[in-house]
């Protein structure tokens, strides 16, 4: 009768013994460690959003800095660095002519035969080739005058105007100051004329040539 009660108990398969710990050790592994990499993928998308941002508001304002420098040469006729350049251009010409010249560059006034510029453009008569024409002393390429004149230079003999005439580069010359008004006539001095040309256009400047 003892052998016959052993012998209906059901055995237990050590299978399943493996089976029942592998579940116990996975579910563990899982309940202590939940997404354990996730925190890092978080912080590298914040890491990368930032540094997209500060770029592109690095780039934004170079951009604005650049156009409204931009901006600010377009409406001039003339600038200082240019004004600079034909001041030592003539400093050059005028040993070439064996003359010398005094300059309105860097703020300065000149006086020819009792005219003082750039004051006189304001408030005399100005000719060229004996026809009355308008005048103005500014940089400014809307200015609506004949002639927007941005330098002037008087020797013992000659005055000559830097102008920009229907927004082209001319150099002007008169000999003598009449008492109802100046006379001016385009300058046949080629040496001149290439020099402020070049100095307008960003050239280089060339004091070869000394005829008058």
């Amino acid at each position: 009768m003892k052998h016959m009660k052993k012998g209906s108990r059901w055995p237990v398969n050590p299978v399943v013994w493996v089976i029942v710990a592998l579940l116990v050790i996975l579910g563990g592994y899982k309940f202590f460690y939940p997404n354990h990499v996730e925190p890092e993928h978080t912080t590298a998308r914040q890491s990368s959003s930032t540094k997209v941002i500060d770029v592109e508001e690095g780039s934004s304002s170079a951009k604005k800095a650049t156009t409204k420098k931009h901006k600010s040469n377009k409406d001039k006729l003339w600038t200082k660095k240019q004004d600079a350049k034909l001041a030592a251009f003539i400093s050059d010409w005028q040993q070439t002519m064996g003359q010398s010249y005094t300059g309105t560059n860097s703020g300065s006034s000149v006086i020819f035969q009792g005219v003082t510029l750039p004051d006189y453009l304001s408030t005399g008569t100005v000719y060229v080739n004996q026809q009355p024409v308008t005048m103005k002393w500014t940089t400014n390429k809307k200015d609506d005058s004949d002639y927007q004149v941005v330098a002037a230079y008087a020797g013992t003999q000659y005055l000559y105007l830097f102008t920009f005439h229907q927004q082209t580069p001319e150099v002007l010359v008169t000999s003598q100051a009449a008492s109802d008004g100046v006379n001016f006539k385009v300058t046949e001095n080629a040496q001149l004329i290439s020099g402020f040309q070049n100095i307008v256009n960003g050239q280089s400047e060339s004091t070869n040539s000394s005829q008058q």
